[in-house]
């Protein structure tokens, strides 16, 4: 009975539903189910969704698409398959990958928390902006300008007769294009274009008695004429503008930045020194002396005299790497350079074999030696040096042949 029973179950079972293996797999929620797996590493729709949404807004909707979610898919596969590889060949062990990472997660830290804590500084009031707009009032001013025309002349009675014409009416545009010594300004009627008391002219240069008088005329008048440098001339004033100062209104965002940018510098200062008192900063001065005034490396100061410009002061450089460091493993070096030096670019041969000898004397085993000795033996002749790299040195340019470069002296 139990049997039929148990047939009688299975029978009323509907066709297609399912089974408990089935039931199963259709148990895991749709953002866990695997697309690809990567080793024991799995690829879930929900990886590929995050990825999506940690993209720029901007170039989100491109990878909506079907074909943009099969590439991004496709980079995800990339990125673990590398991630993995390198794993095995024990890349993230390495002392250079470990410090940079040290370096990214030291800089995630402070960066998030400096950006939290900067964000409880509060902005700029509009009443901290007024003050700051009253206390600083003269900043704001603006300058009066005038927009002059002029008949520039070589002669005060030329000047004269061209200002006699202007004041009974004749177009002073016309006479200007007509009479009119000054090239530039003759085409467009004389006009000289905006200036303020303190004179500078677009084609004349500075001119503050012409710019003076110009706004002592009032606007429409002709007046003159006065002399500069370049001759005599008739003004005509179009327009003038006094002076006037700028409304808060108008420069409220500029002077709220202008605080926020203080405001920020002054906060963090405060913040930090509080951090400090919190954490206990002791720093010891005398240790601090000693580590700041010690002296610079033997190849720090090469490097230094290779990047230095002229020839003497390379070789004031490499003079003061040898009073320091007489013995480092740059030294021979450095002694080469200035007898080179002296005999390929300043041709100073004396000077040069003075300085070879030293670098025979100091340095007899250093592998220069010979080098220093076929200088001595042949740079007042016009065989090449073709026995040395001189890369050590950027300046200093050997040439290829020494005719080229000069031959003899």
């Amino acid at each position: 009975m139990m049997a039929i029973a148990l047939l009688a179950i299975a029978g009323a079972v509907p066709a297609g539903a399912a089974t408990p293996a089935r039931a199963g797999r259709s148990a895991v929620p749709e953002s866990l189910q695997v697309l690809v797996r990567i080793g024991k590493e799995a690829i879930t729709r929900a990886d590929v969704q995050r990825r999506l949404e940690e993209l720029p807004e901007q170039v989100r909707p491109t990878y909506a698409t079907p074909d943009g979610r099969k590439q991004l898919l496709d980079r995800l596969v990339e990125e673990k398959v590398w991630m993995q590889i390198a794993s095995k060949k024990g890349v993230a062990r390495r002392t250079e990958v470990v410090r940079q990472l040290e370096q990214a997660r030291r800089d995630l830290l402070i960066r998030t928390y400096l950006n939290e804590v900067m964000a409880t500084n509060p902005a700029p009031s509009d009443s901290e902006s007024k003050a700051y707009y009253d206390a600083h009032i003269s900043d704001y001013k603006m300058p009066g300008t005038a927009s002059v025309r002029h008949i520039q002349s070589k002669t005060e009675a030329d000047a004269r007769r061209v200002l006699g014409w202007a004041k009974s009416g004749q177009d002073f545009a016309k006479l200007a294009q007509r009479y009119s010594a000054d090239t530039l300004s003759r085409a467009n009627g004389g006009a000289l274009g905006t200036v303020t008391r303190e004179g500078m002219f677009g084609s004349l240069g500075a001119q503050p008695a012409l710019a003076e008088f110009a706004f002592s005329l009032e606007p429409g008048k002709v007046g003159g004429p006065i002399r500069s440098e370049r001759g005599w001339h008739v003004l005509k004033l179009d327009a003038k503008t006094d002076e006037s100062v700028r409304a808060f209104e108008q420069v409220r965002p500029m002077i709220q930045r202008q605080l926020s940018s203080q405001k920020s510098q002054d906060f963090y200062r405060q913040k930090l020194d509080e951090a400090r008192r919190e954490l206990g900063v002791t720093p010891d001065s005398t240790t601090i002396r000693s580590f700041l005034s010690s002296k610079k490396t033997a190849r720090d100061l090469f490097r230094e005299a290779q990047e230095a410009g002229a020839p003497d002061t390379r070789i004031q450089k490499y003079r003061d790497l040898l009073q320091q460091h007489p013995q480092s493993d740059v030294s021979a070096q450095a002694q080469f350079m200035i007898g080179f030096i002296y005999s390929e670019e300043l041709r100073k041969y004396d000077e040069a074999e003075k300085e070879f000898r030293k670098l025979l004397q100091n340095y007899p085993k250093s592998e220069l030696a010979a080098s220093a000795q076929w200088m001595v033996d042949h740079m007042r002749t016009e065989d090449a040096p073709a026995f040395l790299n001189l890369e050590a040195d950027s300046a200093g340019k050997p040439a290829a042949s020494r005719k080229g470069a000069g031959g003899k002296p």
